[in-house]
């Protein structure tokens, strides 16, 4: 696979947790992004209508990637984010499935490898549903720890065989730890070591750097994708 498609692939992204999302559509709006991914974990449904105002005043017209909310109880809201920004998945953690069986969007929601309280406990339930969002810095901690959230992802992928409706993408440390700012390139350099069966059309920085600084990372790291793929 060419850099560029690889890089196209890649979508900087508009994050509500620590950071300030009014800022990243500023910035948005500046380099005159028309494709990016949205994470709507920190904003409540009075904040989300003030975000989905602010991006229909920028240059965005795709947002193939939203990481959903367990109050996102309206399917309205899925609605109008495919209806306007032509969004292809929904990812959501295992323990709010519950809430959405009868959505009619149900195939568009997509299970994110986690831990803890949010891991995923029963890969059947997914059935109903579009199938797995493979958080690429989770799989890779959790594939250092030998934990059972690895082999259950991993069993998704290569045993149920669900498709991987996206992916998000954030630092690794040097501790070992996750996080979701990055300051230095070496802490995503572990996309390396995860099979590219695991990555999904749509490749999600999960980051609360900068826009200006995901750019530059989305660059890098489409070159050392490609550099990875296309090894003989």
């Amino acid at each position: 696979m060419k850099e560029a498609e690889i890089l196209s692939r890649i979508y900087p992204s508009v994050v509500t947790w620590s950071a300030d999302w009014q800022k990243m559509v500023a910035a948005v709006r500046r380099f005159r992004l028309t494709e990016i991914s949205l994470f709507l974990t920190g904003a409540d449904i009075q904040e989300r209508k003030k975000i989905y105002q602010a991006l229909e005043k920028t240059s965005v017209r795709f947002i193939p990637h939203v990481h959903a909310r367990h109050d996102m109880l309206k399917e309205h809201e899925f609605d109008y984010l495919i209806k306007r920004f032509g969004t292809k998945a929904f990812t959501m953690h295992f323990q709010y499935l519950k809430h959405f069986n009868n959505f009619k969007n149900r195939k568009k929601i997509f299970v994110e490898n986690n831990g803890y309280q949010s891991k995923i406990r029963d890969l059947d339930v997914i059935k109903k549903f579009g199938g797995l969002a493979i958080d690429l810095s989770h799989l890779e901690i959790n594939r250092r720890q030998v934990n059972d959230n690895f082999f259950i992802a991993q069993e998704g992928v290569e045993d149920y065989h669900y498709k991987i409706g996206c992916n998000h993408l954030s630092a690794v440390k040097a501790s070992g730890r996750h996080w979701h700012g990055v300051e230095n390139f070496s802490e995503l350099e572990y996309v390396t070591n995860i099979p590219q069966k695991y990555f999904s059309p749509y490749i999600c920085l999960e980051l609360i750097n900068p826009i200006r600084q995901q750019l530059v990372f989305r660059r890098q790291l489409a070159r050392l994708l490609s550099k990875q793929w296309n090894q003989k």
